[in-house]
């Protein structure tokens, strides 16, 4: 059981990783769909999947997404909730286990703190940067406004399937590799050494988008991969103050 208890920090801070770009697939819409990926340009890969989840029109509506998952690991069930809102730059998840909150990250009112295990801590002003973007639903398309460096490096087979390979360079100097479908545009999986190996599939319409309702988790940290699955996805909820804290 004390493996387990450390477990559900390093579990929180892998999902808060990965879970936040939920928002992977979409409708195509064939009237903007001339866009010529040009050698060595990530954001034409990055315009393509804009258009992918639906068009910039569309995704210009979203304004903040409410998401809970569920997952098992060694025989507990894991109850993810997460809020992003991109209109006011807050952003909280919550993980509980067996029904009792054993994590919870915020982000509100330009601080932000993780309360695990009993003990609250003041997240450092670099990791407040990082969360930034995840208050974005789509942050794609803030990237470099947000000072990320974008690189274009070939393609690779992910599962299967040929996907443009971009490799995402924060402020901090921490790498993200994206994979990115030639074929349906759509992000499949991202990798770094933080969050290890996530991979999104089972996709689902929601209110004219597409979500992936399934996301696997691979980490060294972890004794075995994690599914976790998409039980509640909304976009444009009311909000108040009282939901980030």
């Amino acid at each position: 059981m004390k493996n387990n208890k450390l477990l559900i920090p390093v579990l929180a801070l892998l999902v808060f990783c990965g879970q936040v770009n939920f928002v992977h697939a979409g409708t195509f819409d064939s009237n903007e769909s001339e866009i010529i990926l040009e050698e060595n340009d990530p954001n034409q890969v990055l315009a393509r999947y804009i258009q992918a989840v639906g068009g910039k029109e569309n995704v210009a509506k979203i304004k903040n997404a409410v998401m809970t998952m569920e997952a098992e690991l060694q025989g507990m069930t894991i109850l993810i909730k997460g809020i992003s809102d991109q209109e006011n730059g807050r952003l909280v998840q919550e993980t509980s286990v067996m029904g009792n909150v054993a994590s919870k990250t915020i982000l509100a009112n330009g601080k932000g703190i993780m309360i695990a295990m009993g003990q609250e801590q003041e997240l450092p002003e670099e990791m407040i940067t990082l969360m930034k973007a995840q208050t974005y639903v789509f942050p794609e398309e803030h990237y470099e406004a947000l000072g990320y460096q974008l690189e274009l490096r070939g393609t690779e087979e992910v599962d299967g399937e040929e996907a443009h390979t971009l490799i995402i360079t924060a402020p901090n100097g921490m790498k993200t590799v994206e994979y990115y479908s030639v074929k349906s545009n759509l992000k499949l999986r991202t990798s770094s050494d933080v969050s290890g190996e996530v991979t999104y599939s089972n996709y689902q319409e929601i209110d004219g988008v597409k979500v992936p309702m399934t996301m696997t988790i691979k980490n060294p940290m972890m004794p075995m991969a994690l599914e976790a699955k998409v039980t509640s996805m909304k976009f444009n909820q009311e909000l108040s103050d009282e939901d980030f804290k």
